[in-house]
């Protein structure tokens, strides 16, 4: 037991998996109901009280009409409230059921003594412990994190902040400036941690990845996060998505997590994306509602400072060398990437949940830097694909637009690991991007 402790106050982490968050709902804590949101303190016990960086972001209904400063759309779903876009602030300032409350799995700690009376600077009888439970790879482990209401001035974040989100609108304020109805909107947007760095110049138009953790290069080895809906079919795109009428959900950052959610690509006004941003995870889900269309394909498309990076994926385990050159690669469905090399790592699993039957979830995958004509075409960034890869719904797809019937639904996550160079192992991410953690909740002694 002396050497975990000491070992914990190293590490700071019982639960051996700091990459990843533990996200709470208002429901599971609602004890904490009648505490404003901004009043929730978190703590862990390693030899005595360690307040921790904690995050409660509000949800709340809207019709999406309301996100385009417009009349009801007949589509009303949960988002997160943000008072700096039309989405508007959540009604209810308390911690209500739909909210989430997010810390890192690295900031649990041991479960604290039944004396171990209150921490400082928190209101007492307030406390709600929660029991963090995990068995990736086989082994058991669990953590504790307690939450308070604090009574003084005790800040969330704990003097921490995991991700530096600067959304830089060019042409201005958003309200007053953002162009609603038709595009585009250009941004110099970064989203930096001590692990890498994103940028964005506009809503859809992700064109950056520089890893920074260990001894990587730190080179920007991206050219886009493409979408199409056909390899080499440039009809959509998204600079298309961009150029039409869209807005932004959520815009914001805490000490913990930020988060970046927009709707709008052409005919799909409803279509949404989320980002959210940890210090070592990205996580990216797409909602599809859009009319029936030929099935897309989200993909990641290199740059040149990407050469000689390997990349592989469930399918081709031993790998390929990214070089421009054209390789022969086995396509199917895709459940995880990874590239690696020593400009860093990227590791990347992937989930569709769907109520679709019968669709041909497959991969496209093309290293070729003087492509050609047809699928080979490049629709957007510069003129060559290096290693662009990503799944592919190789079907048409029926209406997923809400507002008609009938309607299907349609929604995929993509979740990125920025890794040391020679550290990327994309199937033990995607087991541990699966691998839910069991929560338990209850009064804090």
């Amino acid at each position: 037991m002396a050497l975990a402790v000491a070992a914990l106050a190293v590490t700071g982490c019982t639960l051996n998996r700091p990459e990843d968050p533990v996200v709470l709902t208002g429901a599971q804590v609602s004890s904490l109901s009648s505490v404003s949101a901004g009043d929730v303190v978190a703590f862990r016990w390693i030899n005595g009280w360690q307040q921790r960086p904690i995050q409660v972001d509000e949800r709340k209904q809207v019709d999406l009409g309301t996100v385009y400063n417009a009349a009801p759309m007949g589509f009303t779903t949960t988002v997160y409230a943000d008072p700096g876009t039309f989405t508007g602030a959540d009604a209810n300032a308390n911690v209500d059921a739909d909210d989430e409350i997010v810390f890192m799995a690295k900031d649990a700690g041991l479960e604290a003594p039944s004396d171990a009376g209150n921490p400082a600077g928190v209101v007492a009888g307030s406390g709600v412990k929660v029991k963090v439970h995990t068995t990736l790879g086989g082994t058991a482990r669990d953590g504790w994190i307690y939450l308070f209401k604090r009574s003084g001035n005790l800040t969330p974040g704990a003097g921490v902040s995991y991700v530096n989100y600067d959304f830089q609108l060019l042409s201005g304020a958003y309200k007053t400036t953002y162009k609603l109805q038709d595009g585009p909107n250009p941004e110099n947007t970064t989203v930096s941690t001590p692990y890498y760095v994103d940028h964005f110049s506009d809503r859809w138009l992700k064109d950056q990845i520089k890893v920074k953790t260990g001894d990587a290069t730190g080179v920007d080895i991206l050219d886009r996060n493409k979408s199409l809906l056909v390899p080499g079919n440039c009809g959509r795109s998204e600079d298309t998505f961009d150029d039409a009428e869209g807005a932004f959900v959520t815009n914001k950052a805490g000490p913990v997590r930020a988060i970046r959610s927009y709707i709008g690509a052409n005919s799909g006004p409803l279509t949404q994306r989320e980002h959210i941003f940890y210090e070592q995870r990205e996580d990216v889900r797409t909602f599809l509602r859009v009319h029936s269309v030929p099935g897309p394909w989200d993909f990641l498309d290199f740059s040149s400072a990407a050469v000689g990076m390997t990349y592989r994926n469930n399918l081709n385990p031993n790998g390929v060398t990214v070089d421009g050159n054209p390789d022969s690669v086995t396509n199917g469905r895709i459940e995880w990437e990874s590239i690696d090399g020593p400009q860093g790592g990227l590791s990347q699993s992937h989930t569709l949940e769907t109520d679709i039957s019968g669709l041909n979830v497959t991969s496209f995958y093309l290293d070729d830097s003087t492509p050609g004509t047809g699928q080979e075409t490049q629709c957007t960034g510069d003129s060559q694909a290096i290693g662009q890869s990503g799944p592919w719904v190789n079907s048409n797809l029926p209406n997923t637009d809400p507002r008609a019937t009938p309607s299907n639904s349609l929604k995929s996550t993509r979740t990125m690991y920025f890794e040391a160079p020679g550290k990327a192992d994309g199937a033990a991410r995607a087991a541990q991007a699966g691998s839910q953690f069991d929560v338990t909740v209850s009064p804090a002694p």
